[in-house]
């Protein structure tokens, strides 16, 4: 066992084990001065920190905005770090809280709308205004896949949003979204383009409608589009093939808050916030991202801008997938695209008076 220890091929991976942890232990820390904060959102009460810089204020400051998932979106997350610091670094002071259905704000994931991520959103942007050497006139927003939806909300709502930032996420509808990564997964688990068009995407659309029509008129709820539906998940659970795909032979029951909620979100679209508000805006995607249909994105961004006279900027990563590493690896920070942190703390400096 000594020998072993002792030996270089012992000895060297352990070392750089120990030069990589210390490296990321170094990058993970958190620059400036920290606040733990609390502050009320309609329903819920919402844990977050606040980060100032060293200088002294009045700062800028930017809301950093959670992605999507439930109950794993906490304030602190460790790569939240690498996005805050770059900020700091420029001078602005940095809100992250968590999101709605993490941590203790004890709130059911499946119950909670994009209207609720909103309204949670613009009490941050409130909560910082009251804040001491905060400059109110000059706050920002930075959504994150899934929150890039409802900021051109806040911005509307809020009329005195400063700038917005958007990293892979989408200006069109929930749906006309969703439906290019249901794609996506369908593909990743090997049916064929005739099986994705002819039946996923169909009943697929279909379940989203059926949502979004008994959230407007419970009515419909036990009506014959539920048999319909559900005569046709039957036959799909019977075939050979798709029967991997819908593992689910039936629509839930009906349950008035869980449609109502889905129903909200499924119709959820940016697109009149978007024509309202006149932000400066950066979209931030990845070529190779299998989340978002990103040259559908860029298509309706370069035509909307132009058509309305928008102050849109996008860039495009080539080789890069949803998270914009530079390869599928560990987030460590020199692991992003070249260049990327530094792309969006520069941009939003411009953007300030």
């Amino acid at each position: 066992m000594k020998k072993i220890i002792t030996s270089k091929w012992f000895l060297i991976p352990a070392f750089l084990i120990l030069v990589i942890t210390i490296y990321v232990n170094y990058k993970l820390a958190f620059l400036g001065t920290s606040e733990d904060i609390i502050f009320k959102s309609h329903d819920i009460e919402i844990e977050g920190m606040l980060l100032r810089p060293d200088e002294p204020g009045p700062h800028p400051a930017i809301v950093l905005l959670q992605g999507a998932g439930g109950s794993h979106q906490g304030h602190d997350k460790w790569y939240n770090r690498f996005h805050a610091n770059s900020f700091v670094k420029k001078g602005f002071a940095v809100l992250i809280y968590t999101k709605r259905g993490s941590g203790n704000n004890d709130v059911d994931y499946r119950y909670f709308t994009y209207k609720d991520l909103m309204q949670d959103a613009l009490a941050a942007v409130r909560f910082l205004r009251e804040q001491p050497n905060i400059d109110g006139d000059n706050i920002g927003l930075m959504g994150i896949s899934e929150s890039g939806w409802f900021t051109p909300e806040v911005a509307a709502v809020d009329g005195n949003i400063r700038f917005i930032i958007n990293r892979v996420s989408s200006p069109l509808s929930v749906t006309k979204t969703v439906v290019h990564e249901r794609r996506m997964d369908a593909k990743a688990e090997g049916f064929t383009d005739q099986e994705i068009e002819e039946y996923i995407i169909p009943i697929t659309q279909r379940i989203w409608q059926f949502y979004i029509d008994v959230a407007n008129d419970p009515s419909k709820a036990n009506g014959p589009e539920r048999k319909s539906i559900n005569n046709t998940l039957v036959e799909m659970n019977n075939h050979d093939r798709l029967k991997e795909w819908f593992t689910y032979s039936s629509l839930n029951e009906y349950d008035p808050k869980l449609y109502t909620a889905r129903g909200s979100n499924y119709a959820y679209d940016p697109f009149p916030y978007l024509k309202e508000i006149n932000v400066p805006m950066y979209y931030v995607m990845a070529r190779k991202d299998i989340n978002m249909p990103t040259k559908e994105i860029v298509a309706f961004l370069n035509k909307f801008k132009e058509e309305n006279n928008k102050d849109i900027t996008i860039k495009v990563y080539p080789d890069a997938g949803h998270y914009l590493y530079r390869w599928n690896s560990l987030p460590i920070e020199g692991l992003y695209e070249p260049g990327y942190l530094k792309l969006l703390s520069d941009w939003a400096s411009k953007q300030i008076e």
